[in-house]
This record gives C-alpha cells, structure tokens and sequence, in this order.
C-alpha cells in the first residue's frame, strides 16, 4: 500500500503521521489515539480510517477494525486496501465464505492481485476446498515464484493434506525469501541511520522484522534508536533482550544494553552484560572500558582502572579507552596522572572535542587557567553549543578575572 503523507502541522495528516510514527516505535495505542484525532478534525479522512483499522487488527480487535474497513467501502467500494483487509478481518473471525466475497471484489478489480488471490486460497483451504486453494497459491507462483506469503500458505495447505515433505520444502523457501527481503530492508534502515535520518530508518526496520522476526541486526537496531528517542529501558529492551535470546552470543546486544544500564546507575547489571561479552570475546576494548567505568560507578577504583589500563594494552590508540581512563583518574582527583592519556588521545584524534574539553577540565582543576581556556576554545571551535564545555570554560574566565582583579589591588597596595 502506498500512501502519500503530506507533513503539516496539526490538521489530520500531522495526526496520520504521529501515528505511524507510533506503529513504528511499537506503541499501537498511541498510534489509534492520533489516528482518531485525525478523523475528529476530519471524518472523512479514508487514509486515516484504513490506518486505524489496520491497527485496531494488530490489536486484535477485529470487530472495530472490520467498522473502520466498512466506512471507507461505503464511500469508495473498489478501495482495494480496504476490500482486502475488510476480508483478512472477516477471516479471522472464522466467516471464511463472507472474507472470499471481499477477496472476489478485488479480483473483479484486478485479476492478477497476488494478495487477493493468496488469501481467497487460504480461505478455500479453511473450508476444506484445498486442491483450488493450491490452483491458486501456483497461478501467483507463475507471476512471481519468490512471494514469500503465498510460498508461506501454500506450505499450510500442504501440510494440511498430509504433503509433509512439499510443506516443508514450500516453508523452507518462505523463510529463506523473508529472510533475504528482511536483510534488505535492514541494510537500507542502517544506511538511513547513516545519514541521522533515524524515524526513516525505524520504518525500515519495523519492516524488516514484520518479515522475519529473528532478524538480529533488525532487532539491535531497534532498540538503539528506540534509546536514541529516549524511550524507556522497558521498551528497549524487549528488542535487545529479543536479540540475545535469539542468539545469547549477540554481541551488540548485549554491550548496548550494559551501556543502557549503565547510563541509567544499574551499574551492576552493567558489569554483568560487559562480562557476558568478554567471555565470547576477551579482547572486547569496548566491553573492557565499559566495565571499568560501571566499576569506578561503584566504587572498585582499583578495580576500575585495571580494566581502563587493560583496554588501552590492548589497543594503544583507542581514544574511547583512553578517554575512559581519563575519566577514571579525574574523578579520583588524580589530574597529573590523567594528563598524559588526554595528550595521547589528543595527539591521535586532535578534533575530538570531547579530549579537548576535558584536558581544559584537567589543566582548571590544576588552576592552569590561560592553559585551560585554549583547550576550551579548541573544543568550542568543533562543537561551538556544548554546554559542558561553555560551563567550564566560565569558570576559567571567572577565575581569570578573579586573579587579575587580585593582581590589581595588590599593584594599588604597593
């Protein structure tokens, strides 16, 4: 189905796309309750209508749904999405014989409509008049021998007339087509994210998984731009923990949710994940650092730096691990000794505001001030709105103008 959004603000087609928006963030409550806005600002909005049935479906309320499929047929009876999913909803409540009715008027529209064809067959097979459903899962299959769907209920009828051994070869196509048609769509989401074009990106991935719900990139990739938007770890975890039940060697998932859980104080649970991770890979540097600042956050100090040191053995050049020991040793008020890791980061990556920043951190609490105020500035340059560092870079300038006025008085003193 494709529908043409239009992006105002606050009339129907706003409310229309908060509410896929919803959908694609798997809040199916919120996305009705926009999709009702809509239809209060305008009833006869049909996309808005279709978009409510068909989440109402997901809902599984299917009786308010086939309502929704209704008001749009009796204003445009050859609407073929609504004939179509007015059908699905039909066939889920058991009325096999009514759905066909719906599947027919599209096919009078249309002779060639794979879904219509597909789920008139799997309606047929529901009332027992399995040899025509397979006539018509092979006349799609002639058009186009990869559509996974009707692979999928052609493999259900076969199994069905006992055909084992075809069903399996029939499921075993489905699966590989979603499989290979989920990894697209994938690809094209991370591409999207790429580019920080992240709501577009969750479209993709929403996608991805409706066609194979093991996809374990889909799922990690989810559940990150689900944290990106600051969603809840509630909601994000049902990806991530997705993921590694799925696969519980998943890598991404499992340092994605350390670093959740750690950038939320359960810093315990946090170590957990990251030794998770070292146990598949025990040259993990991110799994490694990551561990000693959950560490540091309570309170192993020892133990924290170990694991900061043990990262940058493994890789030297490593800003983030060098970073990290940076961060350790600051907030144990050990200045001296974290300025030579900033200089080394700085030294490997000089536009990393983040180093910059806090080597003027570094050199301020050493009342370096002139010192300090380059590095803030150097840091302003790259990232001129971070607040962090504007802050900071404050309390240098107060502290200068505190020493000059000092400098002053004692001058009219003498």
């Amino acid at each position: 189905m494709n529908v043409v959004i239009f992006d105002t603000s606050k009339n129907s087609w706003h409310h229309i796309n908060k509410g896929i928006s919803w959908i694609n963030y798997n809040d199916l409550k919120k996305a009705v309750s926009h999709f009702d806005k809509a239809l209060h600002l305008e009833p006869d909005n049909l996309v808005a209508q279709l978009h409510k049935g068909m989440t109402l479906y997901k809902l599984d309320r299917i009786n308010e749904a086939g309502l929704c499929f209704d008001k749009i047929i009796d204003t445009d009876p050859k609407n073929i999405d609504a004939l179509l999913n007015k059908g699905l909803s039909l066939d889920k409540e058991g009325k096999n014989q009514e759905a066909i009715s719906f599947f027919d008027r599209i096919l009078e529209i249309d002779s060639k409509y794979s879904d219509a064809l597909t789920y008139k067959a799997t309606s047929l097979s529901k009332l027992g008049k399995h040899e025509e459903a397979i006539t018509l899962f092979d006349k799609v299959l002639e058009a186009n021998q990869k559509n996974s769907n009707t692979l999928y209920n052609k493999s259900v009828v076969l199994g069905r007339l006992g055909k084992n051994k075809d069903s399996i070869f029939y499921l075993k196509k489905a699966l590989e087509e979603d499989s290979r048609m989920s990894e697209e769509l994938f690809e094209k989401g991370a591409k999207l994210a790429k580019q920080h074009k992240h709501e577009e990106a969750m479209k993709f991935y929403t996608k991805a998984l409706e066609l194979d719900p093991k996809n374990i990139q889909a799922l990690v990739a989810k559940g990150w731009t689900l944290d990106f938007a600051g969603f809840s770890n509630k909601d994000i975890f049902v990806f991530l923990d997705k993921a590694i039940k799925i696969d519980p060697k998943c890598v991404d998932a499992l340092l994605n949710k350390g670093f959740i859980l750690d950038r939320t104080g359960l810093y315990k649970k946090a170590v957990e994940c990251f030794d998770k991770v070292l146990e598949i890979d025990p040259k993990n540097v991110r799994a490694v650092y990551s561990k000693g600042v959950a560490l540091f956050s309570l309170k192993k100090y020892a133990e924290a730096r170990f694991c900061c040191q043990r990262a940058i053995e493994l890789e030297p050049s490593n800003v983030k691990a060098l970073c990290s020991m940076v961060w350790v040793l600051a907030h144990m008020k050990k200045y001296e000794d974290a300025l030579p890791y900033c200089d080394k980061a700085i030294e490997i990556a000089p536009g990393y505001a983040y180093a910059l920043s806090y080597k003027g951190k570094l050199l301020l609490e050493l009342k370096k001030y002139e010192e300090a105020l380059t590095y803030y500035n150097r840091a302003l340059e790259i990232q001129p709105d971070n607040q962090t560092t504007i802050y900071h870079k404050n309390k240098v300038l107060w502290q200068l103008e505190k020493k000059k006025r000092g400098s002053f008085l004692d001058k009219i003193r003498k």
